[in-house]
């Protein structure tokens, strides 16, 4: 998972182009949005990206250079200039605002951090798509490695099952391939969860088998102000069907899941955790296909080739294809906002060969300092 820009004129406002990294636009002072140019092989860096100053462009970097298709430099990973303005998706049935007021305070400085403690987590599993009962999916949790890598366990793996006492659901009439009573989202419970540290939760098939694909969720960090009076922290991973991937990556263009390859999908939100429309995304290191964005049916979410030039709808939702295993991936965002182009978020991720690699973008986070 997003993007923006702006007129020249807005530019030299914000101070964001020098004589070595400015690009040339068509844009109008009204605010139109017109194409940008490279001057050079430097790209324009949006506002709010001082904090990743010191990046450097990844030895692997694809492109690894400004292009005039990728003229922002959002933290050392290029990306297609935005257009319009990002906007809160609102009327959503998850991270929703009621408030149309896009939050971005955390850009500036991040929230601080607290004491770490030891919690149970504790949630329901969601289907992405396509399932009926989030039964037998394996729940595992990692504290994040080095370079996106995936570091020590946490605790023990939890299994969800079809046992309504052990794991009662919550049905969920949402999603369009449920069927007409529900699907079934299975409860559980993980205890000795760190909070105040970057985890990775993975969801996969308990049996071994084929029903479910593995998903990687990077970005998870759970505040230690966020935990109730009974030591619980709440969060809903998601899981996915192994047969989502070739529906998505048929949707996004024809395309078909290698599997000696990765594939990334995410959302952009910001600061509240409400999703964001009109965001820009892309990484550092190659992919099959465009990045592809997300139509705005939430019941049935699928790419919508036709938002290639607009960005994220208001499901927030981006994908990208085949990607590189074993190597880090920086992903970033951008999108306008007040007349700025800004970094909603930048994260380093990895991929992993036949599974999906799932981040949503939440702002700044406490550890990037």
């Amino acid at each position: 998972m997003k993007k923006i820009f702006v007129g020249l004129f807005v530019f030299g406002l914000l101070g964001a182009c020098s004589a070595e990294n400015s690009v040339k636009s068509t844009s109008s002072s009204s605010g139109g949005a017109g194409a940008l140019a490279c001057t050079g092989d430097k790209g324009v860096k949006p506002a709010e990206s001082d904090y990743c100053s010191s990046c450097t462009i990844s030895a692997t970097a694809n492109p690894a250079k400004c292009t005039n298709a990728r003229p922002v430099d959002a933290c050392c990973a290029f990306v297609a200039g935005p257009k319009g303005s990002v906007a809160r998706g609102t009327g959503l049935v998850r991270y929703s605002g009621s408030d149309a007021t896009v939050n971005l305070a955390c850009l500036k400085a991040p929230p601080a951090g607290g004491a770490s403690k030891t919690v149970t987590l504790k949630g329901n599993v969601r289907l992405f798509s396509s399932g009926d009962d989030s039964k037998n999916v394996k729940i595992e949790i990692f504290k994040e490695g080095a370079n996106g890598a995936v570091g020590e366990r946490v605790g023990e793996p939890v299994v969800t099952t079809g046992d309504d006492a052990k794991n009662p659901p919550t049905v969920d009439t949402l999603l369009k391939k449920c069927p007409q009573e529900g699907c079934k989202f299975r409860a559980f419970e993980y205890p000795n969860v760190p909070t105040e540290t970057p985890l990775i939760i993975k969801t996969s098939d308990a049996s071994g088998g084929s029903q479910w694909a593995e998903l990687y969720d990077y970005n998870i960090y759970f505040a230690s102000s966020a935990v109730d009076g009974s030591n619980v922290i709440k969060y809903d991973p998601s899981v996915v069907a192994a047969t989502d991937l070739n529906t998505v990556a048929s949707a996004a263009g024809g395309f078909t899941v290698k599997p000696d390859r990765g594939l990334l999908a995410g959302e952009v939100h910001d600061c509240g955790d409400v999703r964001l429309s009109g965001a820009y995304v892309d990484t550092d290191v190659e992919h099959e296909s465009d990045v592809f964005y997300f139509g705005e049916n939430e019941a049935d979410p699928l790419p919508d080739k036709n938002r290639s030039q607009d960005g994220t709808s208001k499901l927030g939702l981006f994908g990208m294809l085949n990607m590189k295993t074993g190597v880090p991936v920086r992903i970033s965002a951008v999108g306008n906002y007040n007349g700025q182009m800004v970094l909603l978020g930048t994260y380093t991720v990895q991929t992993f060969p036949g599974a999906v690699t799932a981040l949503s973008f939440r702002g700044r986070r406490p550890f990037q300092k």
